[in-house]
């Protein structure tokens, strides 16, 4: 079934056991001295103990102030070699290869990554960003850079790599001299495609001088960087040409800079098509007689193998899907695809940390980066668990829990699993997030786990059950505040109207109340089919609860739908005439609505607690019981919970 992805295949001399690739991706799990931690050494480790064929690790910096974030890896010094030669090691012993990606950041970096040190760039055009003013950089430090690059290449050798990723896309350094975009230098290394190629080229020959010509050297690149006046494809099939006859063993095709437009982004959220970068990389593989390794929006096994049949590259990078789960090509291999926690594109533990300098985790694999410390042996005294709601912190409490060998039930009184999680994925462009709960279910089942559906956990059914440990994951209700005619006929509420409980074919407006995520996906939600749709909301701003990317594909969404906002007006009654509210001026002012919907948060249930503690020495609450969140503190709070127990 999968043949192709599970082919050997070579970068130069090194040959790869299959096709899966893990692309750089940032973590922050080093030190700020750029030395790498038994964190960092333990997350290869596990990709490499899953099965992938070649790891390439996120960006090490080739200047100690040449970093885009704070805790990345360094290769510019001697004194790191060491450490990467245990990660080296480590990764081999499971028939894995790793390369080592090697970049300069440019503009996209900031003052305090860098210790205060200038952010240079080709010239002086601040990213949108990273907000840093940035200095241009001048031939002598270009000299120096490409030194920096040889020097860094002997070390990455010396390390224990089996070769180098030159990192030259995504607005980075070499991508802004490759790029009209930024580059508007008119000396040697501005202007016409042989002037901004040739730090390129000059960093390629001081690293074959360091490392020898046997030594794998592929670099990344931006097919389309999707910015006004940016590369595109067309100037990248030039560009693939022109790698391959400078003596680069391998290209690897991506997309985007920091200043791209969502949802074609370098990470690119669930909004965007899979796979967005194949047919660019179909077409430099019809050019060149290198492999071509293509990535992005990628996270299935059957996709890749598809891919590759056809002929859209020659390796698949699957990033976002190694985070997610590390044993993903063991599984598909072993036939098992119903058991993948697949990648959802949400964003949320991936990318989002990484704005507040803070690690990378995933909501669909909590435990990702802390194979360090947590471990899954078996307990030695397994106890009787009951876990009361299936949403996303109770699922991921009982998985975890019946990992280590406790007996769980779970309980959920609605008629199916997922909580608020369900209903998010009836979103317009979200249908993904539905896998995270069916994988779940398919997990507690493989590990023996019952679900209860329509079960309301009662005092009784305590007692009956007679668990060690009751984990309370109750969830959060609907928010309904002291607003007159809240409780009208013409009312619904946001969930129950996404799960389809309501029928909101209604003729006439619709007014959504509510200027969050959950409303403002509900109103386009039914503009689908009603084209007079409003959000009225209290906060000046809304989508404030949603990660910057996908609240601008969500505003996208509504734009295209046609749906209607008043933010900054806060509602004061409903009537049967529709909706009263203070309009910009503070004069009141009413909507019409044949329906109102409400979406105004949600508050921490929690009714068994007290019950619970009287008939049960070990009582854990978790999730939005404790206090209203997102599905990110869901997820970890009941691995967190399951480790416990």
């Amino acid at each position: 079934m999968l043949d192709t992805v599970f082919s050997p295949y070579s970068i130069g001399n090194c040959e790869i056991k299959n096709r899966l690739v893990v692309p750089a991706m940032v973590t922050n799990y080093c030190t700020i001295e750029g030395r790498v931690t038994d964190r960092y050494l333990k997350y290869h480790e596990e990709k490499a103990k899953g099965g992938w064929g070649l790891i390439i690790t996120e960006d090490y910096s080739v200047q100690q102030f040449g970093k885009g974030y704070q805790r990345i890896p360094g290769a510019y010094k001697d004194e790191l070699i060491e450490g990467n030669r245990e990660l080296t090691s480590a990764v081999h012993a499971y028939g894995a290869k790793i390369f080592c990606q090697i970049y300069h950041p440019g503009r996209q970096a900031t003052l305090v990554a860098n210790e205060n040190h200038d952010v240079v760039a080709p010239t002086p055009i601040i990213d949108p960003l990273c907000m840093t003013y940035p200095r241009t950089i001048t031939v002598e430090e270009i000299k120096q850079v490409v030194a920096d690059f040889g020097q860094a290449a002997r070390r990455v050798k010396e390390m224990g790599f089996d070769g180098i990723e030159l990192h030259c896309a995504h607005g980075y350094l070499l991508a802004e001299f490759l790029s009209p975009f930024v580059n508007k230098r008119v000396d040697e290394y501005g202007g016409c495609f042989e002037n901004r190629v040739r730090i390129v080229k000059e960093i390629y020959e001081a690293m074959r001088t360091e490392v020898g010509s046997e030594f794998p050297i592929i670099v990344r690149f931006s097919g389309i960087e999707y910015v006004p006046g940016g590369r595109t494809e067309a100037e990248s099939y030039e560009l693939a040409l022109y790698f391959e006859e400078l003596g680069f063993d391998g290209l690897h095709v991506s997309n985007g800079a920091y200043a791209s437009a969502p949802p074609n982004q370098i990470i690119a959220p669930m909004h965007a098509p899979h796979a967005l970068n194949m047919e660019v990389s179909s077409q430099i593989k019809s050019l060149v007689n290198i492999p071509v390794i293509v990535t992005n929006r990628i996270n299935d096994p059957r996709m890749a193998e598809t891919l590759l049949r056809m002929g859209k590259a020659d390796f698949i990078g699957m990033g976002r899907g190694s985070l997610c789960d590390p044993h993903l090509p063991n599984k598909a291999r072993a036939g098992e695809l119903d058991t993948i926690r697949y990648c959802l594109g949400c964003l949320q533990g991936c990318e989002m940390p990484l704005f507040f300098n803070q690690e990378v985790t995933c909501v669909a694999n909590p435990g990702i980066g802390l194979e360090y410390k947590d471990s899954f042996d078996k307990v030695d005294t397994p106890k009787k668990v009951m876990v009361v709601g299936a949403g996303p912190a109770g699922l991921f409490a009982a998985e975890t829990a019946a990992k280590r060998g406790h007996i769980v039930t779970v309980y959920e009184a609605q008629e199916d699993i997922g909580g608020q999680y369900r209903s998010a994925a009836y979103s317009v462009g979200k249908g993904e997030l539905a896998t995270l709960a069916s994988s779940l279910r398919t997990s507690l089942n493989n590990l023996g786990v019952p679900i209860y559906l329509n079960c309301e956990v009662t005092e009784d059914l305590i007692r009956e059950a007679s668990p060690d440990t009751v984990v309370l994951a109750t969830g959060a209700k609907p928010n309904t505040p002291d607003i007159p005619g809240l409780d009208r006929d013409n009312v619904a509420i946001a969930e129950d109207v996404l799960l389809g409980r309501v029928d909101y074919s209604v003729e006439g407006p619709v007014v959504v109340l509510g200027g969050g995520k959950v409303a403002c996906e509900t109103a386009t939600h039914v503009a689908q089919i009603n084209h007079d749709v409003t959000v009225v909301a209290r906060r000046p701003v809304l989508l404030t609860d949603m990660d910057p990317v996908n609240a601008i594909c969500q505003r996208g969404y509504m734009d295209s739908f046609g749906v209607k906002t008043r933010p900054g007006c806060p509602p004061k009654a409903v009537t049967g005439e529709g909706v009263v509210f203070l309009n910009e001026a503070g004069e009141e002012e009413v909507l019409p609505a044949a329906l109102v919907i409400s979406a105004l948060g949600y508050i921490p249930y929690n009714p068994l607690e007290e019950v619970a503690r009287m008939l049960c020495d070990e009582v854990l609450v978790i999730g939005s019981a404790v206090e209203e969140g997102d599905v990110m503190s869901a997820t970890k709070d009941g691995y967190e919970a399951g480790l416990q127990i």
